[in-house]
């Protein structure tokens, strides 16, 4: 395997997936390996989450021009039709869609956004198109189902790897589709992964 010749840094933000230290699951063993094959000023960024302050705050850290090396937003989290929930249980704090375009609003230009989450892409098709016109983000991404943990981390591996492989265009995001396609078609079809942006699925 060589090294991406387009490296593009990753942010990341987590929560606690299951509320149980002895269960320590967490992206950022995805991450490291990722950072393999990119060069240091690219290495990922990943912080945890779990209250509404930190993740609005570090959302609008991210969009900031001082990061523009990582242009991926990655949001591992738990997620509902149109929302994130910020941890494990039913007392979760949630962020929805619209919350996130609007701290976003203007701010993702040239950058994409991998919602790690179950559902939250699922939302209709005018609150994805309202969600990428206020970011102005060139595309957005995720599942479209409920999701296995390892199956998934398997396919975002696969989605992160082709992110690196094409310039942030919208030409490249159709490159980076169809590469994903190509490499893993029954597993996107199966965890409905789906990539948007304002001209329709890519």
């Amino acid at each position: 395997m060589v090294t991406h010749p387009i490296s593009k840094g990753v942010f990341c933000l987590e929560c606690d997936w299951w509320g149980d230290a002895r269960r320590q699951y967490s992206m950022e063993h995805l991450l490291d390996l990722l950072d393999q094959f990119t060069p240091p000023h690219c290495r990922h960024i990943r912080y945890d989450v779990s209250t509404r302050e930190e993740f609005f705050f570090l959302i609008r850290k991210w969009s900031q021009k001082r990061f523009a090396s990582h242009p991926l937003l990655y949001l591992g989290f738990h997620g509902k039709q149109g929302e994130l929930l910020l941890g494990s249980g039913g007392r979760a704090p949630r962020v929805t869609l619209e919350e996130i375009g609007e701290a976003l609003s203007g701010k993702c230009n040239g950058r994409v956004i991998l919602f790690g989450s179950c559902e939250t892409i699922r939302a209709a098709p005018w609150q994805r198109k309202k969600f990428l016109e206020a970011t102005e983000a060139l595309a957005v991404c995720g599942y479209r189902r409920e999701i296995d943990w390892m199956t998934s981390a398997a396919m975002d591996l696969i989605v992160l790897a082709a992110m690196q492989e094409f310039t942030f265009t919208l030409n490249g995001i159709s490159a980076i589709a169809e590469r994903i396609r190509q490499r893993s078609r029954g597993l996107q079809r199966a965890l409905g992964f789906r990539i948007y942006t304002r001209r329709g699925e890519a």
